[in-house]
């Protein structure tokens, strides 16, 4: 089939949407291990989604061309094809090109350790995909990663790794320290408009990673970085996704929102709550779509929900994320 039917109601966006109005969208049906979506929109607007459809074994890719409501049939991701991964991040860099992140085993169809991260750039809006290229790695330790890279104003992108947070120069395959050398963890780290970065261990930097402080209530996105997320708004408020409840999947998700450059973080919109434990890690993954609009990609394979297991897609009107 071309386009994937959508099987669950899709809410369209009204600036002042309450929260139980928003109903999820079904875009693929995974099976089941690693899911872990990762998720970016293109400068010309489309939607590219990535995830894993059979753990380890399948990596699969949807794209949108209308802002979420209808999605293209998944297919396999081209450089994953009968080679074992572990699921990693999706970027857009300024220069329009998208660039996806992966992680993968040194003997590509086992599981062995230690693992390496592979990237590759499209420049088509995630039609096809260039020769992956490795990031620099200490063969005897393993390394992951999960969460979208930062670009910097020297066009260098800022990693956080399993084992290691560094500075990469893709012109010449370098990578170099961050701020003060410290290691953040498999977690994310974004820079607001200000140019303050704000890191997932709950600490901020307002001179390039030179020096940090705490940051008192911060959300708990450190605990299992790698299901979490944090990412920056044009407008520049910072949103972080927590997911809520006993277990990996837990039973809700919410948004935790700062509105002053990640000094304090009081805002709070539950977007996700089946009445049930989800089935899963979740994984929430948000970009900003437009002015008006967020999109949070996330997981669900619960096998009697309505529809069976789904990877599922929200659309959420900002004007509902402001200060309450």
């Amino acid at each position: 089939m071309g386009r994937l039917a959508v099987l669950s109601l899709f809410v369209a966006s009204t600036a002042f949407a309450s929260e139980n109005q928003l109903k999820p969208l079904r875009i693929a049906v995974p099976v089941n291990g690693h899911i872990h979506p990762a998720i970016c929109v293109s400068c010309s607007g489309t939607i590219v989604v990535t995830y894993g459809r059979v753990n380890h074994v399948d990596l699969r890719i949807t794209r949108s061309l209308d802002g979420g409501i209808t999605w293209s049939e998944p297919v396999p991701f081209v450089h994953t094809v009968k080679k074992t991964y572990y699921p990693g991040s999706l970027t857009t860099l300024s220069d329009g090109r998208l660039l996806h992140c992966w992680n993968r085993w040194d003997t590509p169809v086992t599981q062995k350790e230690p693992r390496s991260v592979l990237y590759s750039l499209s420049d088509d809006d995630g039609v096809s995909w260039g020769d992956p290229q490795p990031f620099p790695r200490d063969p005897e330790v393993t390394t992951v990663i999960r969460h979208p890279i930062t670009e910097l104003k020297s066009r260098q992108w800022l990693v956080s790794l399993w084992d290691r947070t560094f500075v990469f120069d893709p012109a010449t395959s370098k990578a170099t320290p961050f701020g003060d050398g410290r290691l953040h963890g498999l977690i994310p780290i974004v820079q607001t408009p200000k140019g303050t970065f704000v890191s997932g261990a709950g600490i901020r930097s307002t001179d390039n990673g030179k020096t940090w402080q705490t940051i008192e209530g911060f959300p708990d996105i450190k605990t299992q970085g790698w299901r979490h997320e944090m990412v920056c708004l044009k407008n520049g408020w910072l949103l972080a996704s927590e997911i809520l409840g006993p277990g990996f999947g837990g039973e809700r998700i919410r948004h935790r929102l700062s509105y002053d450059d990640g000094q304090t973080w009081d805002g709070v919109f539950e977007y996700y709550n089946p009445g049930r434990p989800i089935n899963g890690r979740a994984c929430p993954r948000t970009v900003q779509l437009d002015d008006e609009t967020t999109g949070v990609v996330f997981y669900d394979i619960d096998k009697d929900q309505e529809g069976g297991p789904g990877l599922f897609f929200l659309r959420i009107p900002i004007a509902s994320l402001a200060a309450r």
